[in-house]
């Protein structure tokens, strides 16, 4: 969906009539509103964007919008023959149509209205020629569209389509084929507010505030290979949605077609759609195929030892880091989470409760740049420091503020949503900040949970989790700041852990003050448990404070 990059005069005789929309594949094309026809080559040969000047480009004041969309406020609902739908059935979401300039009676574009809450936020504008998108006003994490109306309407389920065309006519049938006694249990119909590929990101935004009013959702998404991949996406946010397989391409084609598809519709709406996730009788049968597969080596560690012992990191499953306080767990944080931004381009989300979020960003932006960013004694440039942020732009980071108390269910809701909008690892430090108020009895109950909750919801939202630990102190023997041993025992909830992660790793060094700043600043990441393919090992790590980076000794 784009807005209108450019006005150019056309062979009708239009000086501006010619509107120049950008593509999906970052073409070009437009549409003459003038004579009302399609042009694939607006500068009479094909062109990118960028290779428009920016000077070139048109953007519309605040008064322009505001003055263009009081105008389609005014426009009229019509009946849209060629999809039967009735003037009625339109007006019951606010769509707008816009008749065309030739006759004065011929429908050329829909307007859609999208709300964030109460308020009235944008239109999104349907040309039927060519089938071409934007938007008027500000569209970003607008509502479903048709939500004010599902709220309103009090149902308990909710169902989500996938074109805004889709939601008056799954809803015809409903209103249609409803009998009066069941009148209390129609569903409400949504459409999702930006296409298919977007589904995945609009309802892990929105998930929360799903569940808020409904207790049930069901997705009833085209049947072509889009919709099918928007259904996958979609069950990471609402995992506990059911899905609707229609008889045909998409409700609005079901609608149109006889009575005979459209009461197989409403059947398929009530009795025939399904959970998806979560089935947990699995027979070999089905997946034996899948079995032979050869295994292959997950994404890099930043340390090539670490790589090796683990066959790299993989989605599905949970890793425990342990260690005493001050003795660099946040750096090991940091430097993973840089590693699989920059080098792999994997979304991540932090929840750092013993951080905050901006000396997050200023020491993630130094693992890149090699610069301590966040130490007031080091000059650096703003051009310096941006040059190392562009690598983390993008919604590549997302971060929590967890200063207030957050318990497991609310993260767990967050880490849904993060999964949602792309994420594929989230890191936890430290997992303790989840009891925070219990006593150590309830505490330690309670991370055993966790911990097996935790190992669940990595292979059911397909990310890798890092948990970050605190240690117990030893019983006798040498501090864990002094050089002692990491012993997986000293893990709070540790007999849990053991069981359900992947990997356990112990974090050791000494940071006795006679020693030299070399030998204070060297870590052994020491691979504890395997329960993937039973190894022991450990790499010596170096942290560098100028740098602030750890690099693997040889």
């Amino acid at each position: 969906m784009s807005n209108c990059i450019a006005k150019l005069p056309h062979s009708c005789g239009s000086r501006q009539g010619l509107q120049v929309f950008e593509r999906d594949d970052g073409g070009v094309d437009g549409f003459c509103f003038a004579c009302e026809s399609s042009v694939r080559h607006p500068y009479g040969a094909p062109r990118n964007l960028e290779d428009i000047p920016a000077k070139e480009r048109i953007g519309k004041t605040k008064e322009e919008v505001a003055e263009e969309i009081e105008e389609i406020h005014s426009f009229p609902v019509v009946d849209l023959r060629d999809r039967r739908l009735r003037a009625a059935q339109l007006d019951e979401y606010g769509i707008k149509v816009g008749l065309s300039q030739q006759d004065g009676k011929t429908p050329a574009l829909a307007y859609f209205p999208y709300y964030k809450g109460n308020e009235f936020s944008a239109y999104k504008c349907k040309l039927f020629d060519g089938k071409r998108f934007w938007s008027l006003g500000d569209q970003g994490d607008v509502d479903l569209f048709g939500w004010k109306q599902a709220v309103e309407s009090g149902a308990k389920r909710l169902i989500i389509v996938e074109g805004e065309f889709d939601a008056p006519a799954l809803k015809y049938i409903i209103d249609t084929y409803t009998e009066e006694k069941f009148e209390h249990l129609k569903p409400a119909v949504v459409s999702l507010p930006h296409g298919a590929g977007s589904a995945g990101k609009d309802l892990a935004r929105l998930a929360k505030k799903i569940r808020k009013h409904f207790r049930e959702v069901s997705l009833c998404y085209d049947t072509d290979e889009p919709g099918q991949r928007a259904v996958e996406a979609s069950l990471i946010a609402l995992p506990e949605a059911t899905v609707i397989t229609l008889p045909m391409h998409d409700a609005n084609d079901c609608k149109k077609a006889s009575v005979k598809v459209q009461k197989a519709t409403y059947k398929a709406l009530w009795w025939d759609h399904k959970k998806e996730k979560n089935t947990r009788l699995v027979c070999l049968d089905d997946i034996f195929q899948l079995s032979k597969e050869k295994a292959e080596y997950g994404v890099s560690w930043p340390w090539q030892t670490v790589t090796e012992l683990t066959r790299g990191i993989r989605t599905g499953e949970t890793i425990y880091i342990g260690a005493a306080q001050k003795m660099g767990k946040s750096e090991v944080v940091n430097a993973l989470a840089a590693h699989l931004v920059v080098e792999h381009g994997w979304p991540i989300l932090l929840a750092k409760p013993e951080e905050a979020n901006l000396k997050t960003v200023k020491l993630l932006a130094g693992k890149i740049g090699k610069q301590r960013f966040h130490d007031p004694k080091v000059t650096y440039s703003e051009e310096e420091y941006d040059k190392a942020g562009e690598e983390l732009l993008g919604e590549k980071v997302f971060m929590l503020d967890l200063y207030q108390h957050a318990d497991y269910e609310t993260f767990k809701a967050d880490c849904v949503e993060a999964a949602g909008r792309g994420v594929k690892a989230i890191f936890l430090d430290p997992i303790t900040n989840l009891t925070n108020g219990m006593n150590a009895g309830d505490a330690n109950s309670k991370l055993q949970e966790i911990a097996q909750d935790l190992a669940a919801m990595a292979k059911d939202l397909d990310v890798v989790v890092f948990i970050f630990c605190h240690l117990r102190n030893p019983e006798g023997g040498t501090g864990h700041d002094r050089g002692g041993k990491v012993l997986t025992g000293q893990f709070a909830g540790s007999r849990a852990m053991g069981r359900s992660c992947n990997y356990m790793f112990g974090l050791e060094g000494n940071k006795d003050p006679e020693l030299s700043p070399e030998e204070r600043n060297t870590r052994k990441l020491v691979l504890l448990d395997d329960r993937e393919f039973g190894e022991v090992g450990e790499t010596n790590l170096y942290w560098n404070p100028e740098t602030t980076c750890f690099a693997e000794m040889h």
